[in-house]
């Protein structure tokens, strides 16, 4: 029996690409053919990263009318910037743009989460699956996002292009974060269940960050300062996210 899509229930015949094939067609023939990574988080509790291509990845997790119809619409709003954006191109997103890549972020990192069968699959949980299917984009409650640019490395041919981390909190701030990089652009992702003492807290902007979701004003990108992979992968987001409640 057919596994069920993991966004609406149907059965699971279509196969998706974790990154898009608009996307490998747009770049450099040197960055196609580049080695990528991910790092996972297998059964055991431990991380392992994992060697692959840009844009070669499929996971085969998702019906046909989901990826066809609304998935394909997430594709299509990020066309017109991303790619620009993964080069770490100056180009100014408003609150539409910050929707739609915050939107694609999410979708990927959730295709990334079940590309694989080392990594722990509900790391991010099934309500935020309904989310992104039901309402088209991210909890705004819930959930908050960063972006930030990533240097490359001066190696064109060893640029990563799909770099994942994901890991659960526990405690007063229940849930779950993840970074997803694509070339010169990070997204990081804090989704919370929190206890009622506390709520999330969102991002302020600064030279290293900038707040993609919920949206705000308009931004440049990429931000005056870059993060190296090694400040990426040590970010601790429980002390990020949630603060005490106000009297």
């Amino acid at each position: 029996m057919a596994n069920p899509c993991v966004f609406c229930g149907e059965k699971a015949g279509s196969r998706e690409h974790v990154l898009p094939q608009w996307l490998r067609r747009q770049a450099p023939e040197r960055f196609v053919k580049a080695g990528g990574t991910r790092t996972i988080r297998t059964k055991q509790g431990e991380y392992r990263q994992i060697a692959e291509l840009f844009a070669t990845g499929t996971v085969k997790c998702v019906c046909s009318t989901c990826n066809n119809v609304w998935m394909s619409r997430v594709e299509h709003k990020v066309q017109p910037f991303l790619y620009h954006v993964m080069l770490g191109r100056p180009v100014t997103l408003g609150p539409d743009e910050q929707t739609a890549l915050a939107t694609w972020a999410m979708k990927t990192s959730m295709m990334m989460v079940q590309s694989s069968v080392l990594d722990d699959l509900t790391v991010i949980p099934r309500a935020d699956y309904l989310q992104l299917h039901r309402h088209g984009q991210p909890s705004r409650r819930r959930t908050t996002a960063r972006a930030l640019y990533v240097e490359p490395p001066g190696d064109e041919h060893q640029h990563e292009w799909g770099t994942f981390h994901a890991r659960r909190l526990g405690g007063k701030t229940s849930g779950y974060s993840v970074i997803l990089r694509t070339g010169a652009l990070a997204v990081q992702f804090t989704s919370l269940r929190l206890d009622p003492d506390y709520e999330t807290a969102r991002y302020g902007e600064n030279g290293q960050q900038l707040r993609l979701w919920p949206p705000t004003e308009a931004f440049s990108w990429p931000p005056p300062t870059s993060t190296s992979n090694d400040e990426l992968v040590l970010m601790h987001p429980a002390r990020v996210w949630a603060k005490k409640r106000n009297a």
